[in-house]
């Protein structure tokens, strides 16, 4: 979150102007979150420790840049690292003069507002990739290990087919059948596989819809390399 001139103004009679040499660190992963940082001038870097424990860069900011104020409002830890990248001046709040200062100037409750619904969006759509990754990741794996190769003058040598239904295999799998047919349809928009045709048959005494998918296993494999990270 950055802040215009006018209201950096507005603030620095709210906080305490504090100065950091380049190199120093501000605050730290980790450390309880008890003050919120404003950037008058200078800038700063950010960093996150990786799982194998380095530093990562991932960020800079510099004048109006706002940090530390999430931490602050969940009363939780650091979530990440910060250094003066050069020398810098910074205004300092404590949890209760950042909170006045919140009461006092409505522009800043605002940006807060539209920073944490920001933040909140970002989080959902990151949770609904990493969902829509691992189901493609156990349907993909079905498929390869169903995958059966027969003589087809409209295929490849490389290319299988599966004969999938839909609702018998969502019932196994604990899914929505919608849920199925959007990852299917995925993962053809990815060019993993290839619907060739659908129809509706009766299974076991119920309606079910089978679907006839193509696919090359190497490039089912590759796509499902891509996106086990997530």
């Amino acid at each position: 979150m950055e802040l215009k001139q006018e209201l950096l103004e507005e603030l620095k009679p709210l906080g305490e102007e504090q100065r950091f040499n380049m190199g120093e660190v501000i605050l730290r992963e980790g450390e309880k979150a008890d003050k919120v940082y404003v950037v008058l001038s200078g800038h700063v870097s950010v960093f996150k420790r990786s799982p194998s424990g380095e530093e990562v860069f991932v960020g800079l900011g510099g004048p109006g840049t706002v940090f530390g104020e999430m931490a602050l409002f969940l009363e939780g830890e650091r979530t990440a690292t910060v250094r003066a990248s050069s020398n810098v001046s910074l205004l300092v709040f404590s949890a209760d003069s950042f909170l006045q200062a919140v009461s006092k100037v409505p522009e800043l409750s605002y940006m807060l507002l539209k920073e944490f619904s920001k933040r909140v969006n970002n989080l959902n759509r990151r949770i609904i990739n990493i969902t829509t990754s691992k189901l493609m990741y156990v349907i993909g794996m079905h498929l390869l290990e169903n995958v059966k190769f027969e003589e087809n003058p409209y295929y490849t040598p490389e290319e299988g087919t599966v004969e999938l239904y839909m609702r018998t295999f969502a019932v196994e799998y604990s899914m929505e059948p919608e849920k199925v047919e959007s990852v299917l349809s995925a993962l053809k928009k990815a060019g993993a596989i290839n619907v060739d045709r659908t129809e509706t048959v009766e299974r076991e005494g119920k309606e079910d819809t089978l679907y006839y998918i193509r696919l090359n296993p190497s490039k089912l494999k590759a796509y499902l390399r891509s996106i086990a990270h997530v």
